[in-house]
């Protein structure tokens, strides 16, 4: 049997650091008390394409701050990125990944598409690729194996309908059973760019379809903070010509953020409780699959996140995250709550 080629770059040195059975580092801290006993700080990550490596650098500034989240929810390359944190990923190299990407590791070009009947594939890019991607990216292939909980949302392409996977905190509805690997993957897998992903008799694909930025799951969870870091476009003020001449694709991604950017607004306008600290990294106008952003992304997410929780606000939050208990945390003054507030 011929010597396989030795792997190169930081994906292989996240795959020799975890070993290949998949050893998963558990985040330092001590036991904790049980969810329902304790104030519950959820981190939600949101989907946006390659934009979504500002949740890198969101991730590096909540760690450097000392504010552990109690449950992560993620969408998309948001579900990807709180996967590998969840499960106390090294975050060195997770961030070498994410700032040294390049297209064939993630979006390599399925070459049928050029076919004549090209029109007939499921997808642009191969999904094998973006499998393999999550699957050197991250160090565990269970939700059991992660230090911190952690649900993931996908579609069913069949029923239309949202189905999340991870573990169950409260009485909510979640598939605890499917591996890790296959629900970030049908996570990621949006439609066009990705083909759906068969899990179990049916296929799924990007959560974002129906939920890009998973709000009011965390509030279902039981979080008495959220802390959000959104990373999807805007969905107004852009050029319609300037699109239409980038093509197709271009116009699919306007279309998904004029629609996710609608919910989006919907929903903060309407939001009261939990309290919620909303950070929006200044990525809005990045396409989502240009790699040439990669550095600037991680630097804006770890920017907007360090400057948005530094001070009073970081401290309530950490001192609820170290102490975890509902007995330890004070309720929050009122003008500590309107600082937690999304403007």
């Amino acid at each position: 049997m011929s010597a396989q080629p030795p792997e190169r770059g930081a994906l292989a040195k996240l795959r020799r650091f975890a070993g290949a059975a998949g050893r998963v580092l558990r985040l330092p801290g001590r036991e904790r008390e049980p969810w329902e006993e304790r104030e519950r700080i959820v981190l939600v990550l949101s989907g946006g394409g390659l934009r979504g490596l500002a949740h890198v650098g969101a991730w590096r500034a909540l760690l450097e701050l000392g504010i552990r989240p109690d449950a992560i929810v993620g969408t998309s390359i948001g579900g990807l990125v709180a996967a590998a944190a969840a499960a106390g990923a090294d975050w060195d190299v997770v961030e070498r990944a994410g700032r040294s990407g390049v297209r064939k590791e993630i979006a390599a070009l399925d070459r049928r598409v050029l076919l004549l009947n090209g029109v007939h594939r499921p997808a642009l890019f191969r999904g094998e690729v973006l499998r393999r991607y999550v699957e050197q990216l991250l160090p565990a292939r269970t939700f059991e194996e992660l230090a911190i909980p952690f649900q993931v949302n996908a579609v069913n392409f069949g029923t239309g309908e949202m189905r999340w996977f991870g573990i169950r905190l409260e009485e909510e509805e979640v598939d605890s059973t499917v591996g890790l690997v296959d629900a970030v993957t049908a996570s990621c897998s949006v439609p066009t760019f990705y083909p759906p992903v068969k899990i179990g008799d049916a296929y799924y694909v990007d959560g974002g379809v129906l939920d890009t930025f998973a709000l009011r799951r965390a509030a279902e969870l039981g979080a008495t903070r959220i802390i959000a870091i959104d990373a999807t476009r805007d969905g107004t003020g852009e050029d319609p010509e300037g699109t239409i001449k980038e093509g197709m694709l271009a116009i699919n991604e306007r279309v998904f953020g004029i629609v996710a950017g609608a919910r989006r607004r919907s929903l903060l306008e309407e939001w009261s409780d939990p309290p919620l600290t909303l950070i929006r990294p200044a990525a809005s106008a990045i396409p989502a699959f240009d790699f040439g952003f990669n550095d600037y992304l991680v630097d804006e997410g770890y920017r907007a996140t360090h400057e948005a929780l530094a001070g009073a606000a970081a401290a309530k939050l950490a001192g609820a995250a170290a102490e975890s208990t509902a007995a330890a945390a004070e309720p929050a003054s009122a003008a500590e709550s309107g600082a937690l507030q999304a403007s």
